[in-house]
């Protein structure tokens, strides 16, 4: 009987530590007939394939994957010309089936989490998509009178597509909050290597799904390093609020910046007091800057006459495609490189979060106005050089 039970026993407990932490994933891919495909699993501090499987004459594959925790674990469907997300469980079995342009008309059975990194990857392929087309457009347009309205159409099309395109990863992220597919969506970047989720300027969504996901998954690595983050982001906002504190206490209403230019040349940013200033920051990793830049250039020559300067400061780059962009773009106004980025001095001082983003000074030195463009920045500088 004890021996009996002791069999009892040991077949649970290779039950409890075996299958349980295995899932399958399997399906048709029409079209990827004898072909190879990677199954990589996701870490918090890298890649790695962990097997490798080749398509059948119809492109049936199969995967049989042990999870390295009870949690759900991301892994990537890849081969050479697409790479498709997953969020595994423990004891599921996913279907992913295609037809045609596998990386955008896949579908995924068997693994709620899963569907969600699908919804996402569509919302975020069809936003860079318009944002790309747009772009494209305006690089074509020449910077010349007869196509100035369209150009301004274009720009204006792109801010909106832009907006609808954060608007819609907020909704997904804020709808999703306790899926780790949420926390997928809060560390994709853009095709710049510009993060789509800015960690200072959209701390309250990653402190949303932090308290939300580290109820469901104290465990989870992922949760863990996020917690991390969070914590780190708190510590430069209250660092921000400080040095704003104490710059409230100057003669004049706007901190002070003190950078270098191109040349080494100190630059004060008091040194253009008395005049209407833009502070803008920016940094060429971002695709919107050519764009920005070409309209700030169109504004500096119309109203730099009559008393308007703009300071642009580099934030995050790397100091010789800085000086590249300065050169190539002909930025006529003083620009200068912030070299601790964005845990720098003047970007904490003016509480900027993510770029890009300006402040508007006016010629008493009173900060009125952030974040103006296109129209708005135009009206509100024709009034301010009056």
């Amino acid at each position: 009987m004890r021996n009996t039970l002791i069999l009892l026993m040991a077949s649970v407990l290779l039950v409890s530590c075996g299958p349980k932490k295995r899932a399958h994933i399997s399906g048709t891919l029409t079209g990827l007939s004898n072909d190879t495909l990677l199954l990589e699993e996701i870490t918090t501090r890298d890649r790695q394939v962990v097997d490798t499987v080749v398509t059948n004459d119809k492109g049936d594959f199969h995967f049989t994957v042990d999870l390295p925790s009870a949690t759900p674990t991301f892994y990537n469907l890849i081969r050479s010309d697409f790479s498709i997300p997953l969020l595994v469980s423990p004891g599921e079995r996913i279907t992913v089936n295609s037809l045609g342009d596998i990386a955008r008309n896949y579908t995924v059975e068997g693994s709620p989490d899963s569907k969600l990194l699908k919804e996402f990857t569509t919302l975020y392929q069809n936003g860079i998509s318009t944002m790309d087309s747009l772009s494209e457009l305006y690089a074509q347009t020449q910077p010349v009178p007869q196509y100035e309205e369209r150009r301004k159409a274009l720009l204006q099309a792109y801010t909106q597509a832009y907006v609808q395109f954060k608007r819609e990863q907020i909704a997904f992220i804020v709808k999703n909050a306790t899926s780790l597919a949420a926390l997928y969506a809060l560390y994709q970047r853009l095709p710049n290597d510009e993060p789509l989720f800015n960690t200072n300027s959209d701390y309250m969504y990653y402190r949303l799904v932090a308290d939300s996901l580290s109820t469901r998954y104290p465990e989870s690595g992922h949760v863990v390093a996020l917690l991390r983050d969070v914590e780190d982001q708190r510590k430069t906002l209250e660092l921000a609020h400080r040095l704003n504190d104490v710059a409230l206490t100057q003669t004049h209403d706007y901190p002070e910046i003190d950078l270098r230019d191109m040349y080494d040349k100190q630059q004060l940013l008091s040194s253009l007091s008395g005049k209407v200033i833009l502070i803008d920051f920016w940094n060429t990793n971002d695709t919107r800057s050519g764009v920005l830049n070409a309209e700030y250039k169109e504004l500096y020559k119309q109203y730099a006459p009559k008393g308007f300067e703009i300071y642009q400061v580099s934030v995050g780059d790397n100091k010789a495609d800085w000086i590249n962009a300065v050169l190539q773009q002909r930025l006529p106004w003083i620009s200068v490189l912030e070299p601790n980025g964005f845990s720098g001095a003047s970007v904490l001082s003016y509480q900027v979060q993510g770029v890009p983003a300006n402040v508007l000074i006016d010629k008493g030195g009173h900060i009125v106005g952030r974040n103006y463009y296109g129209a708005a920045l135009k009206t509100k500088i024709a009034d301010l050089t009056r």
